[in-house]
């Protein structure tokens, strides 16, 4: 099987670079979907460019809307956003799974040149062996790395980061806010009942003396 390689073959050499290349994109969306999961544990300091784009994006629909009508739909939304080098995450399974189909094609292209030459089965036999190979450490490396169930749990993590923590939060900073504007606008109220006070005849010295009898009479 080694001497398929130390020939300088072309097509064998495309199927290797395709089934390397397959292997580098599955450790890719491996690695950034850990990564994301990482950052997700902690969301209150997290450092990750795409999660506090997520949360800003999250914060800002909060306050235009008055609230998220469906959270889990946004989530959804925002990771189908994410990128890695400019392209979708969700692309790199696809891309990895065709690699590998490039490179068991190119192998095919070499099994059917060896047979048109004359070649025996012998000769064949070893591309065989390279393609069973190829699809075992394949599916076992992308079962191994599970993306998808990271995305998926990265999923339920930022549903219930956003549900149980965030929407509190935002909650009660609207009501602190509604109960320090509550101070500014009472002096404006007051002056107000002044103002229909004055209008009914009465004089600031007789308003004075009426809360005077009226707080002896109180007490």
């Amino acid at each position: 099987m080694s001497d398929i390689f130390m020939k300088q073959n072309y097509i064998s050499l495309f199927a290797a670079a395709f089934f390397l290349l397959s292997l580098l994109t599955i450790l890719m969306q491996w690695t950034h979907c850990r990564r994301l999961l990482k950052g997700a544990e902690n969301m209150s300091t997290v450092s990750h460019k795409g999660l506090k784009v997520i949360h800003s994006k999250f914060v800002q629909c909060y306050h235009m809307n008055e609230g998220v009508a469906n959270i889990p739909v946004f989530v959804k939304n925002c990771l189908e956003k994410d990128r890695i080098c400019g392209v979708k995450q969700r692309n790199f399974g696809k891309w990895s799974m065709q690699l590998l189909f490039l490179s068991i094609l190119c192998i095919g292209v070499e099994v059917f040149r060896i047979l048109a030459t004359s070649g025996g089965f012998l000769e064949v036999l070893p591309y065989y062996g390279i393609c069973a190979l190829e699809l075992y450490l394949f599916f076992s490396l992308k079962n191994l790395c599970d993306a998808e169930g990271k995305q998926a749990l990265l999923e339920l993590k930022l549903v219930e980061y956003f549900e149980n923590h965030l929407v509190p939060r935002l909650k009660l900073n609207e009501a602190m806010s509604r109960v320090e504007e509550e101070p500014e606008q009472r002096p404006v109220r007051t002056t107000e009942r002044t103002k229909g006070f004055g209008k009914g005849g009465f004089s600031r010295e007789k308003e004075d003396e009426l809360e005077a009898l009226l707080r002896e009479m109180m007490f």
